[in-house]
């Protein structure tokens, strides 16, 4: 059953002919008691009898959204919704969000070419006026495939549409010129496009991925419209000019559309007047007259809310009401759901999952004639009651308060910052060589080898030493990742310092590891109490969390449920953001732990976590019969004292503190679950206490600190994890704009927050003039209650002006970046960060964190100097955060930077040092071979049935042809060093293949110098699977260098028999032709009839495959 078999029942009672009769005339028609999403299926069937040209206009974009998301649920298809941009009237240094600016553009060509027209707005969407529609049709370049055109006339049209020329594009509003191909990233659609040209004529147009820069699908044809914001325009006018005359309008909540024109309007004049314009507002914006002459001279249906006006030709009640609230509670739900059954009213719940469904399930019982409910999947935003009709629907989120998100189709990403352009190398960037150590990257050199020219790039070391590195094993050379802004020290050449780094790194990170596993072992061996299934308590719980799992928060909750139910101790570390939901985990660890009788500690390191934790403990469990407690300085003694005493009593269920829970007085009945909040914050002696308790019950350690995926499987079989990489998909985003500092701003934010019961973050990162900032907003903002705080301050004097800007004693707290991280008030929805430029995007993405924590809208301010006079890489990084508004959106990209804190964090912080002395990917490498090297050999008895990857060779290839892409093939240095990069990193034929395709599809067809790189790569491939130490190709003959006897791929190559194997494969293959020859340790084979780098591939294919030798595809 979902939403649209509803319908039919729902719609039985709109009086539509009388409607559309009305409209036709253009009238006006009042609708009253249209509650909640009953207003979608009012218009969705407005549309489907008459098939009118409608606007749908909201008073703010947020009702817009959601009405979007109930009739596209209804229409089983998208529908238009304009999107304001967010844009402060007169600021020129206001960045425009590209992504927005692609969503108009796409509305405004869909408008110009379609001719029935459906469309949702806010009235901020419609205030600005923009070029008129005759100009936008004048200025699109239709392109097709088989036209005839010039592509310098098409780059002048580009240039002409404010289109940017780049070498490689990557957001819209940018075109890139290479020989016979055009790359354009138009301002509509998903992808760029490539434009082949044979001569002047198109011969193919494809759409490609902008970060891979590859093709993905073929296309007729493409619209190239130009840029809306940019195209020089006498004469704008209302977006209203683009709809079509007979265009009827449904106003919904009418007073309060005025209202906030009138609020736009207001600001703009004010704007005007401080910017020194010489363009009024009425020739930028729409006015108060512009508006009501549109709306009169069409139909108009007034929908919900209120109005001011009383000259309807029609007015009718639906007799609606909204959906009552139930605060959560499943016996309130029931009680009213078998008064509507009395009634002959059927419930139908809307559940946002397959979880809730189940639960719900569990939770009412079965449905009968006395408690008459029918459950779906589906979502409308929300839930109304038509007794008449004798049907309620009612929504999940709604029953439990959950923030409902509306559930929009998500553009791809379109600009902002990329991770491929965080591992780009530039010249003079840091490398690492994992043979030779840290130098500089210094460009590129054309070497001689064996009588050829080949491409290598060139390293410095100390003192002017010069390292050439041909391409083909640019998988050795990484960009050096470190801490944020750390430089690191360059090796000195041959002087060891570098082999002894890693042999120290290896030695520390084994004894880390081999602790680890010791423990993981022991641990093997211990009885623990094992608690019960899941109850109907538990499933009352889940169902009243206010937000919707994630999958890996779900999975993270079922590995510890799993770990609780067995007899072996768990020990868990859950990893996530903050705000991605470790604490409801914790929470449902603890009510599980409880049910079974058992007492549940949860160790904290500061006082703010204990009273959050204690908050968050209390209320998600009110509804049941669970007694928590906290203890801290902030309890008097007589208060401690008899905490302690109904602890040992076992009259407390949960108690939460910090490092005092570890004193000796502290003593429980019976405790069965230890909650450990950021272990890595606490001092010794309270973690060897920690270490006493793994061995006896069970342990749950949360971090807010990400883990590397690499180092995720490199501890695996070390320690139990669980990760949870996404945040919940029902938190809002945070609204994220890019401004110069301006007092008035400073003033209106603040202003705005207090006002409806909020607090402030004001982010000033230095600590020398921070009062003097904190006096500056005291007087803008008298009635503000204002302070101060900073990491230079003494730890009581610090957390006592945190714990009270917690509890609302202060509005605003001005601040350097400690509040970076773990400091959770939900009341803070407002957040300001001064010089955002000087940030690091990990930095940003973390302060950001800080609000939208609740159900309400959440705003982050970025104050920096004019947008266009900051360098390119700070105007990407904090574009990347306007534009990633969503929690966990782009983190990959913040996250690289965390997760080498991360390590450091979860393996001690000796081990940060390892890390900034030889680059985050080398300590990686080196994790994974100490803990590989122990599960073969300490430890082999416990990972036996533990697959261990085998370590193939780094086999080196020598051959006497060209091998490069030429300078004329890939002009952009850079450009050039990836591929390179790519390729060398390729493990598998089909790798290197895929990498053929991509070289072809964006530059054309591969010089012979560019097909023996690729050779060259399968023959690395293929000998590396067999063992091989080194090939050489030249003189039409090909030298097989098989490993040394007593090294350790050796004892592997001849022991197992794959030598002899070989040996026999090669004289079937040359029917003789061959010659083995032995020097020392090491054998040789000596392949004739080899005139080409093709068929010493071919050749190796075959022993590696076992199969004949063919061609290669």
């Amino acid at each position: 059953m979902a939403v649209k078999e509803l319908k039919n029942r729902i719609v039985s009672n709109f009086p539509l002919p009388e409607i559309v009769a009305h409209l036709n005339s253009k009238s006006s028609v009042r609708l009253d008691h249209y509650h909640g999403s009953l207003q979608a299926f009012l218009v969705h069937e407005l549309l489907k009898t008459d098939g009118r040209n409608l606007l749908v206009l909201f008073p703010d974009h947020e009702s817009a959204q959601f009405f979007k998301s109930d009739i596209d649920a209804l229409n089983g298809r998208e529908s238009l919704l304009l999107p304001p941009y967010f844009h402060k009237p007169y600021d020129q240094n206001q960045p425009f969000n590209t992504q927005i600016l692609v969503q108009r553009s796409e509305i405004l060509e869909q408008l110009t070419r379609v001719k029935s027209t459906f469309l949702i707005s806010s009235v901020e969407s419609v205030f600005e006026k923009i070029a008129p529609p005759s100009i936008f049709s004048e200025s699109t370049i239709l392109v097709k495939k088989g036209d005839e055109m010039e592509p310098a006339w098409l780059i002048e049209k580009l240039v002409g549409q404010q289109y940017d020329s780049v070498s490689f594009v990557e957001r819209p509003g940018e075109f890139a010129s290479r020989g016979g191909i055009l790359d354009v990233f138009p301002f509509t659609g998903d992808y760029p496009v490539r434009l082949e040209f044979f001569g002047n004529e198109i011969d193919s147009i494809r759409e490609f991925d902008p970060d891979s820069q590859r093709s993905v699908s073929f296309c007729d044809e493409v619209r190239l419209v130009p840029n809306i914001n940019a195209l020089a325009i006498a004469g704008r006018q209302s977006l209203f000019e683009y709809l079509p005359t007979d265009t009827s309008v449904v106003l919904v909540n009418d007073a309060l559309i005025a209202a906030n024109l009138r609020n736009l309007i207001d600001e703009a004049a004010e704007a005007y007047t401080l910017s020194g314009s010489s363009e009024p507002p009425e020739s930028l914006f729409i006015s108060n007259t512009d508006y009501e002459n549109w709306i009169n001279n069409r139909g108009k249906l007034y929908l919900g809310g209120i109005t001011n006006r009383d000259d309807f030709a029609y007015r009718h009640s639906a007799g609606a009401k909204p959906q009552p609230g139930f605060n959560g509670s499943v016996k309130l739900l029931r009680e009213h759901i078998l008064q509507l059954s009395k009634k002959d009213v059927s419930t139908y719940i809307l559940c946002d999952n397959d979880g809730q469904l189940e639960r719900f399930e569990e939770l009412l019982g079965e449905s009968n004639n006395d408690l008459n409910y029918h459950l779906a999947v589906d979502t409308l935003h929300e839930g109304f009651l038509l007794e008449q009709s004798g049907i309620a629907v009612y929504t999940d989120h709604q029953i439990f308060n959950r923030y409902h998100r509306p559930k929009l189709k998500q553009k791809k990403r379109t600009g902002g910052i990329s991770l491929k352009e965080l591992k780009d190398l530039k010249t003079g960037d840091y490398v690492v060589h994992v043979d030779y150590g840290i130098g500089r990257f210094s460009g590129f050199r054309n070497i001689e080898v064996i009588g050829s020219m080949q491409e290598a790039i060139v390293i410095k070391y100390q003192e002017g030493s010069t390292l050439y590195v041909n391409v083909s094993s640019l998988h050795k050379v990484q960009k050096f990742s470190g801490k944020d802004g750390h430089q690191p020290r360059v090796t000195k050449l041959g002087s060891g310092e570098w082999a002894r780094k890693k042999a120290k790194t290896k030695s520390r990170v084994k004894d880390i590891a081999r602790e680890l596993i010791r423990l993981y072992a022991v641990r093997r061996t211990q009885k623990a109490f094992a608690f019960s299934p899941d109850n109907a308590m538990l499933t009352e719980l889940e169902a009243s969390f206010i937000y919707e799992e994630t999958p890996d928060q779900m999975q993270a909750i079922d590995d510890v449920k799993t770990d609780m139910m067995s007899e072996m101790p768990m020990d868990r570390l859950v990893c996530g953001d903050v705000g991605f939901g470790k604490t409801e985990v914790a929470v449902r660890a603890a009510f599980k732990a409880v049910l079974d009788g058992k007492q549940v500690a949860v160790l904290v390191p500061t006082t703010i976590l204990a009273d959050q934790h204690y908050k968050t403990f209390r209320n998600r469990m009110s509804h049941f019969p669970v007694n928590v407690e906290a203890i801290s300085r902030f309890r008097t003694k007589a208060e401690q004292t008899d905490i302690l005493k109904r602890t040992v009593n076992g009259e407390v269920d949960i108690l939460i503190g910090t490092h005092r829970l570890t004193s000796k007085d502290v003593k429980f009945k019976d405790l069965g679950l230890l909650i450990i909040d950021e272990e890595q914050r606490f001092g010794v002696a309270t973690k060897e206490k920690i270490k006493e308790f793994r061995a006896t019950v069970d342990v749950l350690t949360l971090t807010a600190t990400p883990i590397p995926r690499t180092l995720q499987f490199s501890l695996m079989g070390a320690r139990d994890l669980s990760i949870i990489n996404t945040p919940p998909p029902n938190r809002q985003p945070v609204r994220t704009e890019i401004h110069s500092f301006d007092t008035k701003l400073v003033q209106d934010v603040i202003r705005q927050e207090i006002s409806r019961g909020g607090q402030v973050f004001f982010i000033h990162n230095r600590v020398s003039n921070i009062e003097e900032m904190s006096s500056m907003i005291i007087d803008l903002i008298p009635e503000a209650r204002v302070r101060f705080a900073h990491g230079q301050m003494k730890g009581p004097q610090l957390e006592k002006i945190i714990l009270d800007f917690y509890h609302h004693k202060y509005d605003v707290l001005v601040s350097t970046n400690i509040v970076e991280n773990g400091i959770d008030i939900a009341n803070a929805n407002t957040i300001i960060i001064n010089h955002s430029h000087q940030f690091g995007l990990s930095e940003l993405h973390q302060l950001r964190g800080r609000v939208g924590r609740s159900n309400r809208k959440a705003y982050c301010y970025l104050i920096a100097p004019p947008f266009q006079s900051l360098p390119m890489d700070s105007r990407k990084r904090l574009m990347a955060l306007v534009e990633y508004s969503d929690l966990g959106a782009g983190l990959n990209i913040a996250m690289r930077d965390l997760d080498i804190r991360g390590a450091g964090d979860i393996l001690g912080g000796e081990q940060s040092g390892f890390i900034n002395d030889i680059g985050f990917d080398l300590y990686n490498k080196i994790l994974n071979e100490a803990v590989n090297e122990l599960k073969e050999t300490e430890f082999s008895d416990i990972f036996k049935d533990v697959k261990i990857e085998v370590t193939l060779p780094e086999t080196s290839v020598e051959f006497d042809l060209p091998a490069m892409l030429p300078s004329s093939y890939v002009s952009d240095s850079v450009e050039r060093l990836n591929l390179y990069r790519k390729l060398a990193q390729a493990s598998e034929r089909k790798h290197v293949m895929e990498w053929k395709d991509e070289i072809s599809d964006r530059f054309g067809s591969v010089p012979d110098s560019g097909m023996n790189l690729i050779y060259a790569s399968l023959i690395k491939i293929f000998a590396s699977r067999n063992f091989f130490d080194k090939i050489t190709v030249r003189d039409g003959r090909m030298w097989i260098s098989c490993p040394a006897h007593n090294s350790d791929h050796g004892r592997e190559f001849y022991d197992s028999g794959k030598f002899q194997n070989i040996v026999k494969q090669v004289e079937q293959k040359t029917r003789g032709d061959f010659k083995l020859l032995q020097k020392n340790d090491a054998v040789r084979i000596v392949i004739h009839n080899i005139p080409k780098l093709e068929s010493a591939a071919l050749f190796l294919e075959s022993l590696t495959e076992d199969q004949p030798v063919e061609t290669l595809a």
